[in-house]
């Protein structure tokens, strides 16, 4: 699951270092609970932001970076996380509830944290400023209707900015585990391919 993460956080770098106008780039990366990937489909004709559909039998987060075309880049990547972290966390399934949200917010946040994205000391409060929907909004955004409490989060305090060599080592690593399977071995493999990799 760690390589399925960096693969993903590695995404969301590459997304937001485009410029506004190519930002209509799809994610990958996004898994769920047990381990498969969740694809992501780009509709710029969706009126949602960011949701969860069921496509040939599988859920599909489909995706429109131009639903809310004022959100800032760190709010967008953070509603799209915060959908990804539905699935990863075994939520996609169930009615939306303010506790799943706020457990898959703090996961969306951990993810942008991790991913560098949110480096300067005032990113998190930042990021829940941008983060306040009018009633017409809020029918484009993962819902329910909430305020944000990001600062409650446990990672809200621990913003440590990764560095591209390293995630680009254990992307590596995490390429030859996809191929080479999910056997012990092959984990082990791994295990050590990351450990090597330069901090």
């Amino acid at each position: 699951m760690t390589a399925l993460r960096t693969a993903f956080l590695l995404c969301l770098l590459a997304l937001f270092a485009l410029p506004a106008s190519a930002q209509d780039l799809t994610f990958s990366g996004c898994t769920d609970a047990a381990g498969r990937k969740v694809p992501t489909r780009l509709d710029t004709e969706s009126p949602l932001l960011v949701t969860t559909l069921m496509e040939n039998g599988r859920p599909t987060i489909v995706y429109n970076p131009r639903a809310l075309p004022d959100l800032t880049d760190a709010a967008r990547a953070f509603l799209y996380a915060h959908e990804c972290a539905r699935h990863n966390l075994g939520q996609a399934r169930y009615v939306r509830t303010e506790a799943s949200a706020q457990a898959a917010d703090c996961w969306g946040l951990a993810t942008l944290q991790r991913s560098g994205m949110l480096r300067e000391d005032d990113a998190v409060s930042a990021l829940q400023s941008s983060l306040v929907f009018t009633p017409q909004q809020w029918l484009r955004v993962p819902g329910p209707a909430r305020g944000f409490a990001l600062a409650s989060c446990p990672t809200a305090r621990v913003a440590t900015p990764s560095n591209p060599r390293w995630n680009q080592c254990v992307h590596r690593c995490g390429d030859r585990l996809f191929h080479c399977g999910r056997s012990q071995s092959c984990q082990s493999t791994y295990d050590a391919c990351q450990a090597a990799c330069p901090r």
